[in-house]
């Protein structure tokens, strides 16, 4: 009878172990999964005209600067910078892409024009750069999807929890500007 009551409690006091191990090794995968998700994104790769490259890559361009006025912290160069980015973003031919490829850049540019205005809106850099998380998405994924006719490089920061596109492999922060000016590192070379 001792035997029994002992493999009882003692099955009992195992039970919720492996139940607690499960629960982590779960958060865990579903945490990886979701700090994965903007490097590798599984973004499909199009074969589009020289014509949207040259126009996504203008984006890009306006993008790059927008990523100066992050790192030099100042507010009214990220607001600034924003609406030309807004501008350049208007100036994409939408026509020129068909079917999947014309669904993909709405989604993308749906990210980027919501992210743009709202950084637009705001006067506090720390909310800006907050927000300049989407657009940096949307516009990984744009590239990454259609390309821009050059090297360009997605860089990450697990402190900011977030990347950005370069045109050099030098890390220079967006997010975390003078603080933490050179806090990433390549993670991706898109062509």
């Amino acid at each position: 009878m001792k035997n029994q009551i002992l493999k009882f409690v003692m099955g009992v006091m195992i039970l919720p172990l492996g139940v607690m191990a499960q629960d982590h090794s779960h958060h865990d995968m579903n945490h990886d999964e979701k700090s994965m998700n903007h490097k590798d994104g599984q973004v499909k790769h199009f074969e589009v005209s020289g014509d949207f490259q040259k126009q996504l890559n203008a984006v890009y361009q306006a993008g790059l600067a927008l990523n100066t006025a992050f790192v030099k912290g100042d507010v009214d160069a990220v607001k600034s910078k924003s609406a030309a980015m807004s501008a350049t973003m208007k100036n994409v031919d939408m026509s020129l892409l068909k079917g999947d490829k014309h669904m993909a850049w709405m989604e993308y540019m749906k990210t980027i024009n919501e992210g743009l205005k709202a950084i637009s809106a705001s006067d506090d850099i720390a909310e800006q750069r907050k927000l300049y998380a989407d657009v940096s998405d949307g516009l990984y994924k744009s590239v990454k999807a259609f390309g821009v006719g050059e090297t360009v490089y997605f860089q990450y920061c697990p402190m900011a929890k977030s990347g950005w596109l370069n045109n050099s492999d030098e890390v220079k922060n967006p997010y975390y500007g003078s603080m933490m000016l050179t806090c990433g590192s390549t993670k991706e070379v898109l062509n």
